[in-house]
C-alpha cells in the first residue's frame, strides 16, 4: 500500500469531504471512519478508488490501535464530534464524548503504541470567551456550551500531548465555515434558503437575533491553509479569513440576489434566538500566519458567498 496514508476520523462532515478531495487530488490514499457507511456514502459525494470507508466507534481503544495499525497513516485528521453548540445543552454527554472523550483515546493510543504519524484535532473558536476584541491563541477561554467546553477539552489535551509527550499534535482552531454539505439547519444556509423560499413560493421564514456577527469562511479556504500550517512545526494556529458581516448582512446579500427586500421576507421570534450565544466573533488570523510566513488570500466570502450557495441549492432542487 502507498505510504501516502490519510486518516480522516469522522470525515463525512463538510471539513472532511474538503479534505477528502485535497488529498485525494494529491495522490493520496484516504481512510475515513464513520459510525455508519450507509449514511457516509449519501453524504460524501467523492467517486474515487483511493478513497475508503471503515466503520469505527472513537469510544473503542481497541478498534482505534487495530486502524493505526493495518494503515499506519502518515497524518490523522480528528474531525469526529457532534458539531452544533445548540444542540450539545441537549445532547451534553454525546457532545463531550465525540468531541473530547475520542480525541483523547487518539492521542493515547498513538503515544502508547509509538505510531509515527502528525495528529490534527480540529477545534473551534466556541472555545474562547465572550469579548469584542479580536481573538488570539492567547485569549481568554471560557465556552458557553458544552460544544465550546468539549473542543476545549480536546484543545488541551492535545496541547499537553504535544508539550509533555513530544507528540507531533496541532489544534486548528476554526472559525465559522460553510461549504454546500453544510447542514441547512445551519444559518448561512438557513439564509439561502429563506431566500430561495421567498422568491418562489413567498414564504416568510423566521430568525433570532440577525445582529450576530461572524467571519465566515468556505471549507475548501480553510482545508487549503490548514495544509499549509502542517507543513510548520506543531502547534496551535487560528483558521479564518478576517471577513465579518452580520447576520442581517448576509441576508440583504441572499435577497439581493433576487432583487428583494430581505425585511419583507424575514421575521424575528425570541423562541429562534440561542439563549446563549455571542453576539459578535472576530479573529486576529493574521498573527498565526505572519508567524509561520504564510499569506492568506480568501476568495469566497460575504455576497460571493452567498450567491454560490443560493445557485447550488436551486440547482439541486432541479436535480
Amino acid at each position: 500500500m502507498t505510504k501516502k496514508i490519510s486518516i480522516i476520523v469522522g470525515g463525512s462532515g463538510q471539513l472532511g469531504i474538503s479534505l477528502a478531495k485535497f488529498l485525494l487530488k494529491r495522490n493520496f490514499y484516504v481512510v475515513v471512519t464513520t459510525r455508519n457507511i450507509t449514511f457516509a456514502k449519501r453524504k460524501i459525494p467523492i467517486k474515487n478508488k483511493n478513497l475508503k470507508l471503515v466503520k469505527l466507534n472513537v469510544l473503542k481503544k481497541k478498534e482505534i490501535h487495530l486502524l493505526l495499525n493495518k494503515y499506519k497513516p502518515k497524518k490523522v485528521f480528528y474531525f469526529a464530534g457532534q458539531s452544533s453548540p445548540l444542540i450539545s445543552f441537549i445532547k451534553n454527554k454525546i457532545t463531550y464524548l465525540s468531541n473530547a472523550k475520542g480525541c483523547e483515546n487518539f492521542l493515547d493510543i498513538i503515544y502508547k503504541k509509538k505510531i509515527a504519524t502528525k495528529f490534527i484535532n480540529a477545534s473551534s473558536c466556541e472555545i474562547f470567551a465572550d469579548s469584542r476584541k479580536k481573538i488570539n491563541l492567547n485569549s481568554k477561554k471560557r465556552p458557553i456550551s458544552p460544544y465550546g467546553k468539549a473542543k476545549l477539552i480536546s484543545f488541551n489535551k492535545t496541547r499537553f500531548f504535544r508539550e509533555k509527550k513530544k507528540l507531533e499534535a496541532y489544534n486548528a482552531i476554526l472559525f465559522n465555515t460553510e461549504s454546500y454539505f453544510r447542514d441547512k439547519s445551519y444559518l448561512i444556509p438557513k439564509i439561502c434558503t429563506a431566500a430561495i423560499d421567498a422568491k418562489f413560493r413567498q414564504k416568510k421564514t423566521f430568525f433570532g437575533n440577525l445582529d450576530v456577527s461572524r467571519e465566515w469562511n468556505w471549507s475548501d479556504e480553510q482545508i487549503t491553509y490548514m495544509m499549509k500550517f502542517l507543513k510548520k512545526n506543531p502547534q496551535d494556529f487560528i483558521l479564518s479569513n478576517g471577513k465579518s458581516y452580520s447576520a442581517r448582512k448576509m441576508l440583504s446579500f441572499a435577497f439581493g440576489f433576487f432583487n428583494l427586500d430581505y425585511k419583507l421576507y424575514v421575521k424575528t421570534d425570541k423562541n429562534f434566538k440561542r439563549k446563549k450565544d455571542f453576539l459578535i466573533k472576530k479573529s486576529d488570523y493574521q498573527n498565526c500566519l505572519k508567524r509561520n510566513k504564510i499569506k492568506r488570500s480568501s476568495k469566497i466570502f460575504g455576497k460571493r458567498m452567498i450567491h454560490k450557495l443560493i445557485k447550488y441549492y436551486i440547482n439541486e432542487k432541479k436535480n
